[in-house]
């Protein structure tokens, strides 16, 4: 078969993904599964886990193609569903990033029900069809082996965590940070912008401060080839965690005249013939 690969452009970073690329084709989206990613693919497909996101909403839906040309390298090219409107997680919303990031640990607690979990956690896997997030990535899972570490933690405390917390507890403005620190938030940086009071939050103190603390010394595990195992129910435990710690966070707005500012004007509600006559 003739070779098209140099045809297909990837997107952005997608083409640091070893399993795979995202391409455009006649202004429409597609993926290229490389043969490296076949078998987490096929697995994920055989396993369920892909009808169960489709059908809960969480994971966009795809088809596969073959009306496009591939060589040796490509194991399948698949269409996703299109996403009209593209934007990125340092353009979001508080809201918008804590929907996100409750969606990604949606989607692990459902992978682990398929013996599956996410390779990555990053804020870019996310996409928002209306004001709904929905996850995008179809080659982000693998699966999932009893007594490994969880993989994209660190990710989804940087991507997710940290950016969150900054925004309601420091200043909203720090979203900012997420297109400076285009992998997540350093941890460290978290630690020293949040206030003193963040440490006596039990979720905090273990996923951004004392995780902050850690992070040289797991460095330094991991160059000796040493990582902290967690059984199947120690995971759950971690998803459950992370669950609580970013569904606690609150974001206040600013005390201004604006915000009562319909609890404290004079007018009062139209009634309906008023209404159709009102702009």
């Amino acid at each position: 078969m003739r070779n098209k690969r140099s045809a297909y452009h990837p997107i952005g970073p997608s083409f640091r993904d070893p399993a795979g690329f995202v391409f455009t084709h006649e202004g429409k989206i597609f993926r290229a599964i490389h043969v490296s990613g076949q078998q987490d693919y096929d697995q994920f497909m055989g396993s369920g886990l892909f009808e169960s996101l489709v059908k809960k909403g969480l994971l966009v839906n795809h088809e596969e193609t073959d009306t496009l040309e591939t060589d040796a390298n490509i194991y399948k090219i698949i269409k996703p569903a299109q996403i009209e409107f593209i934007s990125y997680p340092y353009e979001w919303s508080f809201s918008q990033l804590k929907h996100a990031a409750m969606l990604t640990l949606a989607v692990q607690r459902e992978a682990m029900k398929f013996d599956m979990t996410l390779k990555d956690a990053s804020a870019f896997n996310v996409q928002f069809c209306g004001s709904k997030p929905v996850f995008i990535d179809t080659l982000s899972f693998a699966p999932l082996v009893e007594g490994s570490p969880w993989m994209p933690y660190q990710q989804f405390c940087r991507h997710f965590l940290a950016p969150l917390l900054l925004m309601a507890k420091t200043d909203v403005s720090l979203s900012k940070l997420s297109s400076i620190f285009i992998d997540g938030v350093t941890l460290p940086l978290a630690s020293k912008l949040l206030p003193k009071r963040s440490w006596l939050d039990i979720g905090v103190f273990l996923h951004i401060h004392l995780h902050a603390r850690m992070q040289r010394a797991y460095s330094q595990a991991q160059e000796r080839g040493e990582r902290k195992a967690l059984g199947k129910n120690a995971l759950a435990g971690l998803i459950d965690s992370l669950e609580s710690a970013v569904s606690k966070i609150k974001f206040m707005l600013p005390n201004t005249e604006w915000r009562d500012y319909y609890d404290n004007t004079n007018y009062t509600d139209l009634n309906p013939s008023e209404a159709s006559n009102s702009c």
